[in-house]
């Protein structure tokens, strides 16, 4: 492992992930999760012997899997406890990926010399999102891609549910006091929607595809109904959601685009 590398005095350095799942993972959260991995490492496309950098790495789910696919990869992650994780787990799956303690606003890599870069759910993490794609852009080769994977923030679950929960506090009349899904966690830098992810690379790259993933997540009641109905009509209607969400990615509880450097 090499070490962190960045002028940001502030990054934490030992962010866990242990927050990020509930303690009951309900069958829309699952769901959401197993699409956004499956779906993003399907975007980057993996060549044989490509060159491949996942950016807020996390515990290298996404980089192992790329290197069982023939990538050359590499795990950037400012967390020492999350790069502690992402090395068992690379031990335990008999796979090679090179980690780096490391920010995506200061990537130690020469110009042009990245195939495919991967983000996922990252992004939003990040001290300077905008400083992170520049770097994105400059460590691509001329027909290099960018993976960016992020939650949406405007999704129709998290619209929906703000709208409920006026209603809520109107009929109420008190303080409501417990945390909503659609509230910016405390570890996140900046809340991003479909056209907030679109403003940001716009100047930078080229995006070639966009997509959706799944959408509902958050609205109140949702995930203990799907828990109640029989498995197949769950997926069923969670798979529906998901097509949706393909065509229409500002709907979608998680957007994911596909870029090229512009010309």
């Amino acid at each position: 492992m090499e070490t962190l590398q960045t002028e940001e005095s502030n990054i934490d350095l030992e962010w866990d992930d242990g927050h990020v799942l509930p303690e009951k993972v309900y069958p829309d959260v699952a769901f959401l999760f197993q699409k956004m991995n499956e779906i993003t490492v399907g975007k980057v496309a993996i060549s044989g012997g490509e060159m491949v950098l996942d950016i807020g790495c996390g515990r290298a789910i996404e980089a192992t899997e790329l290197a069982k696919r023939g990538g050359k990869c590499l795990g950037l992650e400012p967390s020492r406890k999350m790069i502690n994780y992402a090395q068992k787990y690379i031990t335990d799956n008999d796979m090679e990926v090179t980690l780096i303690q490391g920010a995506g606003e200061y990537l130690p890599f020469k110009t042009a010399s990245i195939d495919k870069i991967l983000c996922k759910g990252a992004l939003d993490h990040f001290l300077s999102p905008s400083k992170a794609v520049e770097e994105m852009v400059r460590v691509l080769k001329p027909r290099g891609k960018a993976i960016i994977a992020i939650a949406n923030f405007e999704s129709l679950g998290f619209r929906l549910g703000r709208c409920l929960f006026s209603l809520e506090k109107f009929f109420v009349r008190g303080k409501i006091k417990h945390q909503n899904i659609w509230q910016i966690p405390d570890d996140h830098t900046f809340k991003f929607d479909y056209a907030v992810l679109k403003r940001l690379v716009k100047p930078h790259l080229k995006i070639e595809h966009s997509t959706g993933i799944l959408a509902l997540t958050g609205l109140p009641g949702w995930s203990s109904l799907l828990d109640k109905l029989p498995k197949s009509v769950s997926l069923a209607v969670l798979s529906t959601l998901d097509s949706l969400a393909r065509y229409l990615p500002w709907l979608g509880d998680v957007i994911i685009i596909r870029c090229s450097l512009k010309s």
